[in-house]
């Protein structure tokens, strides 16, 4: 039988399919998989039930309330906690608890827990940003969504400072490593916490890194007038309506594109009602909310296109962007310099700026050549860093540095994911 490794995902996986966190979330369990361990996620959801999936086993909590983002995590954290004491009864090796961002807190509480019990156990935490920085940049980014919007970000960042970020400075101060994959995060971490958190940077990957192996599936481009695709959360750290802009910008120009916008998110009806004053709607800009799986709509653009003001960190669909191959145009902002080289393997314009990046979109839309190119870099940069197998390697060299050196190595490209099946609650 393999070891067992707990994931504290907060949120339930299969609630968000196509979510940034779920979607980190996963690609960690799946890593985990191919290290030859066995996941057991745990979070809060909707009932009772142990379920089992082809990247896991997801533990659910009943929460009398669904948890926001992360938000919530402290307040969901006892049930949590519980339900890990009540999985780890009677074990007697040691036991990994590997938690994500605020969700972390959960994961140190049930350490301590443990502990007190006779169980040895060993808390580390994933970190894509520090939440106040997150926060902050929700708060300082609103564009022209007015001021009920500031109002909303202004509420949840005085959460933010009364309740998170104390849960958060337990979880990062009190683990054995905070696990991060950009210099800019370990940046926002070191401000904020300091020496306390033990920080190590790893690559990553996105879950498509391991549903997709081997060279990305050839799919031609349509021919005739250039596609651009975006991806992405629709919050205003994301820059749609600056996309937007550009768009009207190529538009009013005459440069001939067609646009397929993806992802959900708080602020997709404004960004709907901005495309329809702009007059960017019909066949020429479609806004389609969130989709189960963007890879399709990747592998069919010519262009893909991140216009974030901020990001902390990355962008997880700017990595299945490299993968399947993009030429890539995206923001110079946190951590997108680097996994993007300019000029090698995608263009970089500044953040904020619709002119700059309709002139870079123009350039890519008129310059087939140059789209081969880029996205050449495109996936010479993903294999050589973003890849499954690095992924899953760096991870596990951590486990062994902590007392949990893999079992055995899981057979590559195991299956498609599952919806889940039942087996318990």
């Amino acid at each position: 039988m393999s070891p067992d490794v707990v994931l504290v995902a907060g949120r339930d996986p299969l609630d968000e399919p196509a979510a940034g966190h779920s979607s980190y979330v996963r690609a960690h369990a799946r890593a985990v998989l191919r290290l030859g361990f066995t996941p057991h996620l745990f979070c809060a959801g909707r009932d009772e039930a142990v379920v089992e999936t082809d990247y896991g086993v997801i533990h659910r909590c009943a929460a009398r309330v669904r948890p926001v983002r992360q938000l919530l995590a402290g307040l969901h954290a006892p049930r949590i906690v519980a339900a890990i004491a009540r999985f780890a009864a009677g074990r007697r090796g040691p036991l990994l608890l590997h938690g994500f961002g605020v969700w972390g807190y959960a994961g140190v509480l049930a350490s301590a827990r443990l502990r007190a019990a006779g169980c040895e156990a060993v808390p580390i935490v994933s970190s894509y940003t520090t939440y106040g920085s997150e926060s902050r940049s929700l708060l300082r980014s609103p564009g022209g969504y007015g001021w009920r919007v500031r109002l909303r970000y202004g509420a949840a960042h005085l959460w933010v400072l009364l309740a998170v970020e104390r849960w958060e400075r337990r979880a990062y101060c009190e683990s054995r490593r905070v696990l991060l994959n950009y210099d800019s995060v370990e940046r926002l971490v070191a401000a904020r916490y300091g020496a306390a958190a033990r920080c190590v940077k790893l690559t990553y990957a996105a879950e498509a890194a391991f549903l997709r192996e081997g060279p990305a599936e050839s799919v031609p481009r349509d021919a005739g007038v250039p596609r651009i695709v975006a991806v992405s959360r629709h919050d205003p750290r994301k820059g749609w309506d600056v996309l937007l802009a550009a768009l009207d910008c190529l538009r009013r120009q005459g440069v001939p594109f067609r646009a397929c916008l993806a992802g959900g998110g708080p602020l997709l009806a404004a960004d709907r009602a901005l495309a329809l004053r702009l007059g960017l709607g019909g066949a020429t800009v479609e806004i389609l909310g969130e989709v189960a799986d963007p890879f399709p709509y990747l592998q069919r653009a010519d262009v893909f296109v991140l216009p974030s003001r901020a990001e902390q960190s990355g962008s997880l669909a700017l990595l299945e962007a490299l993968q399947a191959g993009c030429a890539v145009v995206a923001s110079r902002v946190d951590g997108i310099p680097e996994d993007v080289t300019d000029g090698a393997s995608g263009l970089l314009v500044e953040p904020g700026d619709p002119a700059a990046l309709a002139g870079a979109l123009a350039r890519l839309l008129a310059d087939a050549a140059l789209r081969r190119r880029l996205a050449e870099g495109a996936r010479r940069t993903f294999a050589e860093r973003f890849s499954a197998d690095a992924f899953a390697a760096a991870l596990g060299r951590v486990y062994a540095e902590l007392g949990f050196p893999a079992p055995a190595r899981q057979p590559a490209g195991a299956g498609h994911r599952g919806s889940g099946v039942n087996v318990s609650g």
